[in-house]
């Protein structure tokens, strides 16, 4: 018998039992173990939050409607370091070990921190970058239409001068207006649209307002909504900009139906591949060819299911146009106030 407890005493076997339990959910971390043939054999709650299942013990790992990344994590048994899964609305950083023990294969261990705050707070950082940088750019261009002007007067060239006024002024009436006008008047929507709009710009990419875009409610959600229209813009944007067509474009309409709201985003790129339209919004699938990408199009369709809603695409694009793609995000409006 104490062959089989390695010497220790029935009272040491319980406080051993006892501090592995208080350890494994006294962690911030999820922690998840599978036995060789993918049963769940040790779980803390943590594990259970963030992959928003129930985990129970004993289960096939395999039947568990989880992360594609984490099923192949398990199944090849090599060490993953730091992948980034999706698990419902959240972005998860994913450590995975495989347990051995005299050469012979005893599971696999896996551990899930939450990023998702990390994630929107990078969001907003590019947000800010972007804005920042545009208002950079706008005071050069300003010095250099203050370098002309004094030129013309220098020169007393006043008719020229204050024609070049003239247009100015028309210019930067145009350009102070908020993307969206008085079509869209939720604050939150209409800094997005800025940021983005920014974003474009220094990619080569101007953004545009469907003419026929109208939003009159607040926005409830901003997460949820960031997470559906920056992604969606995020990926036309790189597609517009890698495609050849120029100028090079990408259109982004809102509309309010009641408290719905829908979304579409139609850039001038080459469209959506034959091979990657059945598999568009899975995880880990890309049209970029850079390393890191595969989880935009993923979170933006999880996020919108999350609220009863869906984003699918609506136009694959070609030779002829860009991809269109198209998200509705019920219960998202209310009544706002004047």
């Amino acid at each position: 018998m104490r062959r089989v407890t390695h010497g220790l005493e029935p009272h040491e076997l319980t406080e051993l039992l006892y501090e592995r339990e208080a350890v494994l959910h006294g962690i911030s971390e999820g922690v998840l173990a599978v036995d060789a043939r993918g049963r769940v054999t040790v779980r803390n709650e943590e594990a259970a939050r963030l992959l928003d299942t129930e985990l129970p013990v004993g289960a096939d790992l395999a039947d568990l409607d989880l992360s594609p990344r984490l099923h192949r994590a398990v199944a090849e048994g090599l060490p993953v370091d730091n992948l980034l899964a999706v698990a419902g609305n959240r972005v998860l950083v994913m450590n995975s070990r495989a347990v051995r023990r005299e050469d012979r294969a005893l599971g696999t261990v896996l551990t899930f921190r939450d990023r998702t705050d990390l994630d929107t707070l990078s969001r907003e950082l590019d947000g800010i970058r972007s804005l920042s940088d545009g208002l950079r750019a706008q005071r050069h261009e300003f010095a250099n239409r203050l370098h002309t002007l004094s030129g013309l007067l220098q020169l007393g060239h006043h008719t020229e001068a204050e024609e070049y006024l003239q247009t100015l002024t028309e210019t930067t009436t145009a350009r102070s207006a908020p993307l969206g006008g008085d079509a869209v008047r939720d604050p939150y929507l209409q800094a997005l649209l800025v940021a983005k709009s920014e974003q474009g710009l220094e990619k080569g990419v101007e953004l545009k307002l469907a003419d026929d875009s109208f939003v009159r409610g607040s926005v409830t959600d901003p997460v949820a909504t960031g997470t559906v229209i920056g992604n969606l813009v995020d990926n036309a944007l790189h597609a517009a900009r890698m495609g050849p067509r120029r100028p090079a474009t990408v259109e982004v309409g809102l509309f309010a139906e009641g408290a719905a709201l829908h979304v579409s985003v139609v850039d001038s790129g080459l469209g959506v591949p034959e091979p990657l339209r059945d598999t568009l919004f899975d995880e880990g699938v890309s049209t970029k060819l850079t390393p890191g990408h595969g989880l935009g199009l993923a979170l933006a369709h999880q996020a919108a299911g999350a609220r009863g809603g869906d984003v699918w695409l609506a136009d694959a694009g070609g030779e002829a146009a860009g991809a269109l793609f198209v998200a509705k995000l019920p219960d998202l409006l209310v009544e706002a106030s004047e």
